[in-house]
């Protein structure tokens, strides 16, 4: 009998005392059993890394690791991936709730995709259900590349991918996103699906990401220049072909132009060209309604 692929969890861990039981609990109890969780700590000033550590002494699939100066974000989870030795990888904050099936159906359900995504409800800091999901009324099936380029729909925590895929991602940019890149890539080869299932519950709660961003007064302009990052980013990548780095090549300098505040019209022209693709999303548009969207959104991305 075939042995079940090993599924790797990627685990970054940084002052995370308060959840990270609750999250590992959840990953142990999972119904695909053959994993092996590996944990980066960012060097914690809490108890984390001594949680985690107990954790590791009960359960041989655990294996943790400190680093000696704090990485950052993207770096850690860059060094997590490269620790692990799976055919497959998950990607795991350190305060969110998996639930039961969640390693199951994204294995059964990847196909021949390099990367598997699906949706998350919201809890708070007390377990109490949050009303939404990550991803409302979304379909995977009207998005090419373009469509993750000024939007990032591809939550790192939400994924499963294959060993292969590394060769491509693999360095992270220095700037910006590690998951908008990932999903930017897989999308680029049109290796990316999507699992319409709620399989974590995402933790908000004063101390996480989201809620320090949307806490802090700077959020718009933030994700203005968090915008302008990537689009550098996805306009260096590799194995682009011509005519697509043209065009986000072309997307980026209209866009920084916008930022920069020197002349929306070059963006407002390019929105207004490739509206379905950049914002398939969004409700389908014409004329007045069309032009009135692509200037707002001009407006809206400068700093």
């Amino acid at each position: 009998m075939k042995e079940e692929p090993l599924i790797s969890v990627a685990l970054c861990t940084y002052n995370g005392e308060k959840f990270i039981s609750q999250q590992l609990d959840s990953i142990l109890c999972q119904t695909y059993r053959h994993l092996e969780i590996i944990i980066v700590d960012d060097c914690s000033t809490d108890d984390t890394f001594d949680i985690v550590s107990s954790y590791a002494r009960k359960d041989p699939r655990i294996k943790c690791f400190k680093n000696e100066a704090n990485q950052g974000f993207n770096k850690n989870f860059e060094y997590a991936i490269k620790l692990t030795t799976g055919e497959f990888i998950a990607i795991s904050d350190q305060d969110d709730i998996w639930l039961p099936q969640k390693m199951e159906l994204l294995l059964n359900n990847i196909n021949d995709k390099w990367l598997i995504f699906s949706n998350s409800s919201y809890i708070n800091d007390r377990n109490e259900t949050i009303p939404g999901e990550i991803l409302n009324n979304f379909n995977l099936e009207i998005n090419n590349y373009k469509g993750i380029l000024l939007a990032n729909f591809i939550t790192g925590h939400t994924t499963l991918f294959k060993r292969e895929f590394l060769d491509y991602f693999l360095p992270l940019p220095q700037e910006g996103f590690y998951d908008w890149w990932m999903g930017f890539v897989a999308l680029y080869h049109q290796k990316a699906i999507f699992l319409d299932e709620v399989l974590t519950q995402y933790r908000i709660h004063e101390s996480s990401v989201m809620q320090r961003r949307l806490n802090s007064g700077q959020t718009k302009s933030a994700q203005n220049k968090t915008i302008d990052v990537m689009l550098s980013a996805f306009a260096s990548y590799k194995d682009l072909a011509y005519e697509d780095k043209i065009f986000i090549e072309e997307l980026k300098n209209a866009y920084k132009l916008n930022l920069s505040r020197r002349n929306s019209t070059y963006l407002i022209t390019i929105i207004l060209k490739y509206y379905e693709e950049l914002f398939p999303s969004q409700k389908r548009r014409k004329r007045l309604s069309l032009l009135n969207f692509a200037f707002k959104y001009a407006r809206k991305a400068k700093n």
